[in-house]
């Protein structure tokens, strides 16, 4: 076995150039695809943050009923019994109650329908984008007992500023019309209209005394978690917890089916531009080594003739394209890792290919874009390459040995 991997090592540099351009084409389109595929999963990770912060989380808890048809009335009863269970449970970062209606708001000179949020101002202040994007006044404390932020969009309809009254009114959980009179305490602007035009935030007290409901109760109660990989486990963890009895305990793609939609069919067409790439790279790789082949096919043919088993020469092509692929995905994960790594730290501002709102499926998209490159990625793109090219190898192995040795001896 040394013997054929001293003969296939030199077999590799007998044509510099060739090998080169081989390597060249591996590495090239390895470091590409590790690229765009990690500058993806940066983007996907970044969306999904904002999204899940600014609505229900990684996980969501809600009344079993409130999916097909979303009302106050369909409520979690015990909030605190959910953050207990969630406590404990590795991977919980913190947890959240929502409490989620449709109202209008109302001012001296115009009213609008809006989407009305409850929610806790300690938490929220240290998560949600809301946060962090307030143009006048300030965010929600709490104890603003009639504090509500919204829009600047929403606000210059109503003509609001920062200090003004509005009126809300919305059908609280018995089914009857209430209204309470508000101030803002803050304007924010998010550059999506969806979010600038319709939105209002208000403490999640405010919320339970408009809409009559419980001390303890919310729409809705997510989970934000520190490692969004433990999805799955943090899910049968707490809903083994609260038992069978108890709320619905749903991912956020289903909270959010539009958002996951929308990455189920990008990550595939992703996929596709990438098997392309490969496909390309295959050709390359095939090239390279069946003219190696077709170039010995003299050489191979003595050796036969010598009583070389033939086994061995397919094993010597084989394991020339072993070292070929091994040699390009190396390259093409050093390079790709490396480029990937950089602008994972400082992050890669496309700003000037797209427009300051861009959104997907009303969810803001930053363009200042953090690779996300992991050893899993390294690993299983590397292999995949590596791999790809000893089996592109077989057929040349096959043709070294399948030689018609009185032809082959008889030329020239």
């Amino acid at each position: 076995m040394r013997r054929v991997l001293k003969l296939a090592w030199r077999n590799l540099w007998r044509k510099v150039r060739r090998t080169l351009i081989t390597v060249s084409s591996i590495a090239f389109g390895l470091s590409f695809a590790v690229f765009v595929i990690s500058m993806g999963d940066g983007m996907y990770r970044k969306l999904i943050d904002s999204a899940v912060k600014l609505n229900a989380g990684h996980v969501t808890v809600q009344h079993p009923d409130y999916a097909a048809a979303p009302a106050v009335d369909l409520r979690v009863p015990s909030v605190h019994r959910v953050q207990a269970a969630a406590r404990s449970i590795p991977g919980v970062a913190c947890v959240k109650p929502l409490i989620v209606a449709q109202a209008v708001v109302a001012s001296g000179s115009a009213s609008a329908g809006v989407g009305l949020i409850g929610v806790d101002p300690k938490r929220e202040r240290e998560i949600s984008p809301l946060a962090g994007v307030i143009v006048q006044g300030r965010y929600l404390e709490p104890g603003d007992a009639r504090g509500v932020i919204l829009g600047r969009t929403l606000a210059r309809r109503l003509d609001l500023k920062p200090g003004k009254k509005l009126v809300i009114t919305t059908n609280d959980v018995h089914g009857e019309l209430t209204s309470e009179l508000l101030r803002v305490t803050g304007i924010f602007e998010t550059s999506l209209e969806e979010a600038d035009a319709f939105l209002v935030q208000v403490p999640l007290d405010v919320a339970r005394r408009i809409l009559n409901l419980g001390p303890d109760e919310a729409t809705q109660v997510g989970l934000v978690l520190s490692v969004p990989e433990r999805q799955r486990c943090v899910m049968e963890a707490l809903a083994k917890r609260l038992g069978p009895e108890g709320p619905a305990v749903l991912p956020w793609q289903e909270v959010l089916p539009d958002l996951a939609g929308f990455m189920a069919v990008d990550l595939g067409a992703n996929y596709v531009f990438q098997g392309i790439i490969l496909l390309l790279i295959s050709f390359t790789i095939l090239n390279t080594i069946l003219m190696s082949v077709l170039e010995r096919t003299r050489e191979f043919a003595t050796l036969l003739a010598l009583g070389t088993a033939p086994w061995l020469l397919r094993l010597q092509v084989i394991v020339e394209a072993l070292l070929i692929g091994l040699i390009g995905a190396v390259c093409g994960l050093l390079l790709g890792g490396g480029i990937s790594l950089y602008f994972q730290i400082h992050g890669l501002d496309l700003s000037a290919l797209f427009s300051a709102d861009l959104s997907i499926t009303g969810f803001a998209v930053d363009p200042l874009i953090h690779n996300d490159v992991t050893p899993g990625l390294l690993a299983w793109t590397g292999a995949l390459v590596w791999g790809l090219t000893i089996l592109i190898g077989l057929y040349p192995a096959w043709r070294a040995a399948s030689i018609d040795l009185p032809d082959v001896l008889r030329s020239r």
